[in-house]
């Protein structure tokens, strides 16, 4: 009889420690399955919320992208002459009313493109040179590009625009001259008479922009007045100018590292 307990108590001793892994491994199997389960479902949702997110964000970016971004740079365009001083002249057209129309037209196409840019006048009115510089110094430009007209009056088949840099010939000034004029013979169809020291009348001087800025200037003498096809290029024609001169400027500041 003795023996006989014994064993019942045995198997059931057994059949309790079976039941209780038999449970123990159904609530592993509650807590940890179906718990992986339920919380890659949420993992999954979260990632379609993100990428659905992302790919709002993607377009709006992309219907922003027409938005001029704001690059922290500022151009000073300085428009020659004014006022009383109306420049060279040919016919009814005048130098500073050219100078002005030019300024304006590539200060819009340089703005779009998220560039602010400083003018030294934005009418026809006096400026001198000091107050001309005193803006651009005061404004903290990178660069001054100044926009004048030649004349050759006794020979009106002469053209092309040239630039004029101080006699120092400040590499950047080069530069910036050498893209200007290469995208106004590529865009506009300009003669590119290349990059000069000095003035016009004395290799040895100096215009009071490219002397007196903090900044890298150049003087564009955007063609003669005296030639036809170069008057017509700064006039009626004059769009495909001011993109060549805006452009010449982005490309500089592209080798600048600054746009």
């Amino acid at each position: 009889m003795k023996s006989h307990r014994t064993f019942r108590i045995d198997k059931i001793f057994g059949l309790a420690t079976l039941i209780s892994i038999i449970v123990m491994a159904i609530m592993i199997y509650n807590d940890y399955f179906k718990g992986t389960v339920d919380i890659s479902g949420v993992f999954g949702k979260d990632s379609q919320e993100e990428t659905r997110t992302s790919e709002y964000l993607n377009d709006k970016s992309t219907e922003q992208s027409t938005e001029p971004e704001n690059h922290g740079i500022i151009i000073c365009l300085d428009a020659a002459k004014g006022g009383s001083e109306s420049g060279l002249t040919s016919g009814s057209k005048k130098e500073k009313d050219i100078t002005l129309d030019m300024a304006v037209a590539v200060k819009t196409k340089l703005e779009t493109r998220g560039i602010k840019v400083v003018m030294t006048r934005e009418s026809d009115k006096d400026v001198s040179e000091e107050t001309r510089t005193k803006i651009c110094n005061e404004s903290g430009a990178f660069a001054c590009v100044s926009l004048r007209m030649n004349s050759y009056s006794t020979d009106t088949s002469v053209s092309g625009a040239e630039s004029y840099i101080h006699t120092t010939q400040p590499s950047q000034a080069a530069e910036l001259s050498r893209n200007i004029l290469s995208n106004m013979e590529k865009t506009a169809g300009i003669k590119n008479r290349g990059v000069k020291v000095g003035t016009v009348s004395d290799t040895k001087d100096n215009y009071y922009i490219n002397a007196h800025s903090k900044c890298n200037s150049c003087i564009i003498d955007m063609g003669f007045i005296t030639n036809a096809s170069d008057l017509k290029r700064v006039t009626t024609e004059k769009d495909k100018t001011a993109q060549a001169i805006a452009d010449g400027i982005v490309d500089y500041l592209r080798q600048a590292g600054l746009y």
